[in-house]
C-alpha cells in the first residue's frame, strides 16, 4: 500500500533471474531430475531465468522432455494463453507481421518479415505489435530489424501456427533468404523426400566440416539422410553423420554427438540391420557421456548382430568399448569375456590396426585383479602395435593400459614411463578416451612431486568437457583432495572430497567409487578421525573385494593396519580359472549348450569341451547344474592367472 502510494520510505528491489546453480536445484526439487549443463543453459536462455516460467516448463515437460524438445522449447501454457489473446486482438497486418517473424526466428530483418506478410509498409503494423508487447525494434541489428519481446513470446506464437500456414511461410522464407540460411526453411517446408534438397544439404554439410562447424554439419547430414529417396543416398549420408557424431564425442562434445543421432529409434532392436553402425556409434557416445547402461545396451546389440553375421564397420571398437563400459559398471567377468573376444576377432581377421586398441582394453581387468602375466602380455602387445602404426589413439591406449598395470603394481615411476609417449604427443584428450592423465596425476601425487602434480591436475581440469562429465569431474576432485592432503591442507582436502561425493550422486561406477572411499579413508586417518577412516576403508575393501581387485584390496588393508584396525580374512574360492575357462563356465552356467557357447566365443565345440573339463576339475564339480551356484560364490580370486 505504501509503495503504491509513493511513500519515500519504501525501496523497490528488482529481483534478477535464476542462475545455473539455482535452476539445477529447482529442477531436482520439482522432480525433473539432474539437468545436463546444456539443458540448464538452454532453459535459462529461453526463459531469461524467470523462476515462474522455469518452474512451469519443468513441471509441464516430463523428465526427458527438455532433451526431446531440442531447440524448440515451448512456452508455459498460462503464458501462451495471454500471448495468443494479444495476438488475436491485433489488426490483420500486425498479426501477419508477427506470425511471419515467428517463422524466421526470435529476431529477423523487418524487410524480410514484411515481404512474407505481404506488407509494403510494415511500420504501422510494427507499432501495433509493439504496443501489444509482442515485438520490439532490434537496435543491435546492422539494418532495420525486429525481435520478439521475450523468447517465450516467440515460442507461444510459433507453436500456435497451423501446419498449412507454417509450411506456406517456410516456403516464402526459403525464396527470400540466401543459402545456407534458406536450407532450414526448405527442410521445414518439405512434405516428403526430395533428392535436390538432400544434395544441397550434403554439400552444405561438407563445407561446414571443412570450416570446423561440426555440429551444424551433423544436423544437415541427418536431414539429408531423411530427405533422400534412395537407400544408397540414405546410407552414404547416414555414415557421414555417424562419423561427425563420433568426432563431436571424441572432441568432448558427446552430448551434441548423441543429439545428432536422436533420429534413431530409442530401442536399439528397432534400428534396421543396415544401420547397425549407428547403434555402435550411439553406444560409444553414451559411454563418453556417463550413460553406461545405455552404452552396454547399444554395444551389446551391435555385438549380437555381429555374431549373427551382420557387417559392422568397426567390430574392434564395438567390443573394446563394450569392455570399457562393463569395466566401469563393475561387470568385470563379462568384460573379460568380451575383451578376449575382441582380441580373438582382431587377430583372426588380421585387423592389425585394431591390435593396440583391443589389447589395451583387454589389460584393464587383469591389471586391476593382479593377474600380472595376462595384463603384461596385453600391454606389451598394445605397445608393439602402437609402435608399428604410430596412431594417436594407439599411443594413448598403450599409455592408459601400461599406467593401469604399473599403478596396480605400486610402480609409480612405471606409471610415468608408461604415460610419457602420450604426453609427448601433446593435445588434450578428454577423460573417457584412453584415460592416462588421471593415472599420471595420481602417480605424481604418490611420488610427492607437488608442483608437477598441480600442473598435471590443471591439465586434467582443462581436459574435462565444458558441459561437464560427472565421472571425470569426480576423479579430478578426488585427486585434488589427495594433493591437498600431500600439501597438509586438510581443510582443502575435505572440501575437494565433499565435491567428489556430490558428483558421485547417481553414478553406478563401483571401481571409481571404491577408490574414492579408499582415498577419503586415507584423508580421514591423516585428519585424526580414526573411527570414520576405518568405516570408509572397510567399505572400500569390501567393494574392491567384490570386484576381485586384489592389489587395491591390499592397499586398503595396509591403510587399515595404519589405523590399528582388525583385518578380517576373506573366505573366497581360488580356482585359478583362466579367462577362457571363466568365459566358458559363465556361459554354460546360463543354460547354453556347448555349441551355443562355441558360437558366442568364436571357438570350436571341442575347445569348449576341453575348457569345461578343466573347469569341472578345478572347481570340484561333476555336472553342469552345479556350476551356476558355485560361480555365484562371492569374492575375488576366480581368475588368478593364466593365458586367454
Amino acid at each position: 500500500s505504501r509503495f503504491a502510494g509513493g511513500d519515500h520510505r519504501v525501496t523497490r528491489l528488482r529481483v534478477g533471474g535464476l542462475d545455473a546453480e539455482d535452476l539445477a536445484a529447482l529442477a531436482r526439487t520439482v522432480g525433473a531430475g539432474d539437468l545436463s549443463g546444456r539443458a540448464v543453459a538452454q532453459l535459462l536462455e529461453h526463459t531469461g531465468g524467470n523462476s515462474l516460467h522455469c518452474r512451469a516448463l519443468l513441471e509441464e515437460l516430463c523428465p526427458g522432455g527438455l532433451a526431446r524438445a531440442g531447440d524448440d522449447l515451448p512456452a508455459p501454457r498460462a503464458l501462451t494463453g495471454v500471448v495468443l489473446a494479444r495476438l488475436e486482438a491485433l489488426s490483420g497486418p500486425a498479426r501477419a507481421l508477427v506470425t511471419a517473424a515467428a517463422v524466421l526466428g526470435r529476431r529477423c530483418p523487418l524487410a524480410t518479415a514484411a515481404a512474407m506478410a505481404g506488407l509494403a509498409d510494415p511500420l504501422a503494423a510494427l507499432d501495433d505489435a509493439a504496443a501489444a508487447g509482442l515485438l520490439v525494434e532490434d537496435l543491435a541489428a546492422s539494418c532495420a530489424g525486429i525481435a520478439f519481446a521475450h523468447p517465450l513470446v516467440h515460442a507461444a506464437v510459433r507453436d500456435d501456427l497451423g501446419s498449412a500456414e507454417r509450411h506456406r511461410l517456410h516456403r516464402a522464407a526459403a525464396t527470400l533468404l540466401p543459402a545456407p540460411a534458406a536450407l532450414a526453411h526448405r527442410v521445414a517446408a518439405a512434405v516428403g523426400p526430395d533428392d535436390d534438397l538432400a544434395g544441397d544439404l550434403e554439400e552444405a554439410a561438407q563445407e561446414a566440416i571443412r570450416t570446423g562447424k561440426t555440429a551444424q554439419a551433423a544436423a544437415w547430414l541427418a536431414q539429408a539422410s531423411t530427405a533422400s529417396t534412395g537407400r544408397a543416398g540414405q546410407e552414404r549420408r547416414l555414415h557421414a553423420l555417424i562419423a561427425v557424431a563420433l568426432s563431436l564425442t571424441i572432441a568432448g562434445r558427446g552430448r551434441e554427438g548423441l543429439a545428432r543421432l536422436g533420429g534413431l529409434p530409442v530401442v536399439a532392436a528397432e534400428i534396421p540391420l543396415e544401420h547397425t553402425d549407428a547403434i555402435v556409434t550411439r553406444g560409444m557416445c553414451r559411454l563418453f557421456t556417463d550413460d553406461m547402461t545405455g552404452a552396454v545396451t547399444d554395444l551389446s546389440t551391435g555385438l549380437a548382430r555381429l555374431r549373427a553375421g551382420v557387417s559392422v564397420q568397426s567390430p574392434g571398437q564395438c567390443l573394446a568399448y563394450l569392455t570399457d563400459a562393463e569395466y566401469r559398471l563393475g561387470d568385470w567377468d563379462d568384460a573379460l569375456i568380451h575383451s578376449a573376444l575382441a582380441v580373438s576377432l582382431a587377430h583372426d581377421a588380421d585387423r592389425t590396426w585394431d591390435f593396440a586398441f583391443v589389447h589395451g582394453y583387454a589389460a584393464l581387468v587383469p591389471a586391476a585383479r593382479g593377474d600380472w602375466q595376462l595384463a603384461g602380455a596385453h600391454v606389451e602387445a598394445c605397445r608393439a602395435a602402437a609402435r608399428a602404426f604410430g596412431t594417436g589413439i594407439g599411443v594413448t591406449t598403450a599409455a592408459m593400459a601400461g599406467a593401469e598395470l604399473a599403478l596396480a603394481r605400486g610402480d609409480l615411476e612405471g606409471v610415468l614411463s608408461a604415460t610419457a609417449p602420450a604426453r609427448a604427443l601433446g593435445g588434450a584428450e578428454i577423460l573417457g578416451v584412453a584415460d592416462w592423465r588421471p593415472l599420471e596425476a595420481e602417480a605424481l601425487i604418490g611420488l610427492g612431486r607437488v608442483d608437477d602434480a598441480g600442473a598435471a591436475l590443471a591439465e586434467l581440469d582443462a581436459a574435462i568437457p565444458a558441459n561437464g562429465l560427472p565421472s571425470a569431474s569426480m576423479t579430478a576432485a578426488r585427486l585434488h583432495g589427495n594433493l591437498a592432503v600431500l600439501r597438509g591442507d586438510l581443510a582443502g582436502a575435505e572440501e575437494s572430497f565433499a565435491a567428489a561425493w556430490q558428483l558421485a550422486r547417481g553414478l553406478s561406477l563401483p571401481f571409481q567409487l571404491a577408490l574414492l572411499e579408499r582415498d577419503d579413508g586415507r584423508r580421514l586417518r591423516r585428519a585424526g578421525d580414526r573411527q570414520s577412516a576405518v568405516v570408509r576403508l572397510r567399505q572400500a575393501r569390501d567393494h574392491l573385494a567384490a570386484l576381485g581387485a586384489q592389489p587395491h584390496v591390499a592397499a586398503c588393508e595396509r591403510e587399515l593396519s595404519h589405523c590399528g584396525a582388525e583385518i578380517r580374512p576373506e573366505r573366497r574360492p581360488a580356482w585359478n580359472l583362466t579367462a577362457s575357462e571363466l568365459a566358458v563356465a559363465r556361459l554354460v552356467s546360463t543354460g547354453r549348450s556347448n555349441r551355443e557357447v562355441a558360437g558366442e566365443l568364436y571357438v570350436s565345440v571341442k575347445a569348449v569341451e576341453c575348457h569345461l573339463g578343466h573347469v569341472f576339475d578345478k572347481i570340484g564339480i561333476r555336472s553342469r547344474k552345479d556350476l551356476a551356484a558355485r560361480l555365484a560364490a562371492p569374492g575375488p580370486g576366480t581368475v588368478v592367472a593364466g593365458k586367454p
